[in-house]
């Protein structure tokens, strides 16, 4: 392995010159700058970032919580933290909690022993006070979920999750829906209630009959929402249009449908939430509510930077909260076109 030393030897100059060279914190002449720079491409070398970090007190290392590592969802967020980590020499480390609570305790502590600078952790199962004494002064970004300014060393980014499943309900209703079902997910994450409570608080505002809308808990997995959907046609009349809580459950939904011939959306309506990759490709196309994916990631990130470095400079910190919009995004699986 080509050291600095080696570098500098060869290029008949001190380590110091490299060091400043490639540091670009003290001046280095034009000559010599261009002499050692010729040098480290010859010798192939490469400044050694453990040995940087180390010098510094800083590893660059974030870790990237997420709730299941098979949801597309959480995908399209990772790359997004990604696409901004890589071009600011971050590393990181994805962890994946099976939306286990214990299990995101265990996470955390084993970030926090690696020595990560912040932490982005998405749709927390923990509380905000678990979250605190959790991380303590180590920052993170909650996303999926308002951490209602808990800690100056927490953010928050999410997508209104409320208006958009009141947006869903208003499509629905528009379409001449009366009777409904909603396959919501589990009551111990935040955003399930929230885009429960959209959906039907619209449905009241409209004044449809409590008994005409039936809701069902499950567990944002695709096999949740078949299970839910076969128990749900079991009995007739059933409704006309289904709000699954997000598009895999939704997926699910529409397969038990076909399974029973019936015909979607002229039988039923169905209706999901995230437009992951795959919700224009399946049969028929569905219905979504559309979140920034990729983008959140990449705002996480940002601010995830923002409070580390605010915190390296021992600057004022404070919590902030970013709401995305949700878009509604029409297809078959709903309407016919």
């Amino acid at each position: 392995m080509v050291r600095m030393k080696d570098v500098a030897k060869a290029a008949g100059v001190s380590v110091a010159t490299v060091s400043n060279t490639l540091s670009g914190k003290k001046y280095v002449s034009p000559e010599l700058r261009e002499r050692v720079l010729k040098t480290i491409e010859n010798m192939g070398y490469k400044p050694s970032k453990i040995a940087r970090n180390l010098k510094i007190k800083r590893t660059f290392v974030i870790g990237l919580i997420i709730p299941d590592v098979t949801n597309p969802y959480f995908a399209e967020i990772a790359r997004g933290v990604e696409d901004i980590l890589l071009k600011h020499d971050y590393q990181m480390f994805l962890c994946n909690t099976d939306g286990n609570k214990r299990r995101e305790r265990v996470v955390i502590d084993s970030l926090l022993s690696q020595h990560v600078e912040g932490i982005i952790n998405v749709a927390p199962r923990s509380t905000d006070r678990d979250l605190v004494e959790y991380v303590g002064n180590t920052p993170m970004v909650v996303m999926d979920r308002d951490v209602n300014e808990i800690s100056p060393y927490f953010d928050s980014v999410y997508t209104d999750n409320y208006e958009a499943s009141s947006r869903l309900a208003e499509h629905f209703l528009r379409l001449g829906h009366r009777s409904f079902a909603c396959l919501a997910g589990p009551d111990d994450v935040p955003i399930a209630r929230r885009r429960l409570r959209g959906f039907i608080d619209k449905l009241e505002q409209e004044r449809v009959d409590g008994k005409n809308t039936t809701v069902l808990k499950g567990t944002f997995q695709f096999e949740s929402g078949y299970e839910l959907m076969k128990h749900l046609l079991r009995k007739k009349p059933y409704p006309s249009a289904v709000f699954a809580a997000n598009d895999l459950m939704a997926w699910g939904a529409v397969e038990a449908a076909k399974e029973k011939g019936i015909r979607i959306p002229n039988d039923i309506a169905i209706a999901g939430f995230d437009n992951i990759y795959f919700s224009e490709f399946i049969i028929p196309a569905l219905t979504t509510i559309h979140q920034p994916k990729f983008e959140a990631g990449q705002i996480a990130m940002r601010k995830l930077m923002e409070k580390i470095e605010k915190k390296n400079k021992k600057s004022p910190l404070e919590a902030r909260s970013v709401i995305l919009e949700g878009r509604l995004v029409i297809r078959e699986s709903t309407q016919s076109f």
